[in-house]
């Protein structure tokens, strides 16, 4: 994985490079990728495990659950705090992201059925929604813990709060809030591998799982046919008329992706094509961005961590990691499914290279029985005195 994470960054410093009319714009973007996808794949890989994996699982629950407020704000008034802050207070122009992204009626929120999808500080509808499950994920193993009266401190008022199971269903209400289909189908797609720690036999249980997830996304696909084949858009609701977009820019720009060949076409150089100058899905935009190169090594990634997922599950002992490996398996397979219906925008490039990472190298983990090495005690002067 480490290889191809680089590999990956370099398919793109050298897209960005070759495409950008200015280079130093090209270069600009390489080094920033640097950031967002090595540096943040780095701090999963050596920084959490095993001593902090509590606590940034933790952390991450309480500040996702924090946003709740906020987000039904915009749910309920169709308005963004963070747009109506930069407008009335910093007295920002309305060219910035919050401004941009308002529509139907919205003020720095998108609207849909009525009322404002929760978006709070992560991007958007869809890209909050994506967020929201992966904690949904990384919050079942703290629950599996608590249930399970390990040895692991939650602390007391959380400890309370996961007994009556409210992060979860806070997250649950929060993913509602968005309106995203596409993260809601990804955590029913997640949802049963957070199951297999309940297994015995946990190769029966990846089987099992394996086999629900074809059939269920076979007939998702064959459902999503259905749905689509629709040949006017106006006369469809705003769901339906979404879905259909997604279809039609699947097939236009299929043909643009291979013209791209090996590197792609960078960012600023792809052409529109039907006036659809929005990409919603990951794995086009990378075969569009980053040519076959890119492409290729995308799909090595995304095959690469559920091998090393299920491979995790297999031979963690404790029961604990185990719990762990599968609720981590379980938010990638969020993220995957996700990308193909939105595109990897906002803090999602970081926190999906920091979870594969951190999937990466999840090792058995200590707990308060574990033997610790006591530091050897030192004398009150340590060192001599040198100056009289």
């Amino acid at each position: 994985m480490d290889a191809l994470v680089f590999l990956f960054w370099v398919s793109w410093s050298l897209s960005e490079i070759v495409g950008e009319p200015v280079m130093n714009d090209g270069i600009l973007s390489a080094v920033s990728a640097i950031v967002f996808y090595l540096l943040a794949y780095a701090t999963g890989r050596r920084l959490i495990e095993p001593d902090l994996r509590l606590e940034t699982v933790r952390r991450i629950v309480i500040f996702i659950l924090l946003l709740g407020p906020i987000g039904l704000y915009e749910w309920r008034f169709l308005q963004s705090p963070y747009a109506l802050f930069e407008g009335k207070v910093l007295h920002i122009p309305p060219t910035s992201l919050y401004a941009y992204s308002a529509g139907a009626g919205g003020i720095g929120v998108q609207v849909r059925n009525g009322r404002g999808r929760m978006s709070v500080s992560l991007g958007g509808g869809e890209l909050a929604g994506i967020v929201i499950a992966v904690t949904f994920a990384l919050n079942a193993w703290l629950v599996f813990l608590n249930k399970e009266r390990t040895k692991f401190d939650l602390g007391k008022r959380f400890a309370k709060l996961q007994k009556y199971h409210l992060p979860g269903l806070l997250l649950v209400f929060y993913l509602w809030l968005t309106q995203s289909r596409g993260p809601m189908i990804a955590l029913a797609a997640g949802f049963p591998v957070l199951q297999i720690p309940r297994f015995k036999n946990p190769k029966l249980a990846i089987g099992l799982v394996a086999t629900l997830l074809i059939a269920g996304g076979l007939g998702a696909q064959q459902y999503f046919s259905r749905y689509t084949e629709v040949k006017g858009i106006s006369t469809v609701g705003e769901e339906q008329a979404s879905a259909i977009y997604r279809r039609e820019m699947l097939i236009a720009y299929q043909s643009i992706a291979e013209m791209g060949g090996w590197l792609g076409w960078g960012g600023s150089g792809i052409p529109t094509v039907g006036g659809m100058k929005s990409i919603d899905n990951q794995f086009l935009l990378v075969h569009l961005m980053q040519g076959e190169f890119g492409y290729i090594v995308w799909i090595l990634i995304v095959v690469e961590s559920v091998r090393t997922g299920v491979a995790r599950i297999l031979t963690l002992q404790a029961l604990e990691d185990r719990a762990f490996a599968c609720s981590a398996l379980a938010a990638l397979a969020i993220l995957w499914i996700s990308y193909y219906t939105v595109y990897m925008g906002a803090q999602l490039p970081q926190i999906t290279f920091l979870l594969l990472g951190w999937s990466q190298s999840i090792t058995a983990a200590r707990t308060s029985t574990a033997s610790v090495t006591v530091p050897v005690a030192q004398p009150k002067l340590a060192f001599q005195r040198v100056l009289r």
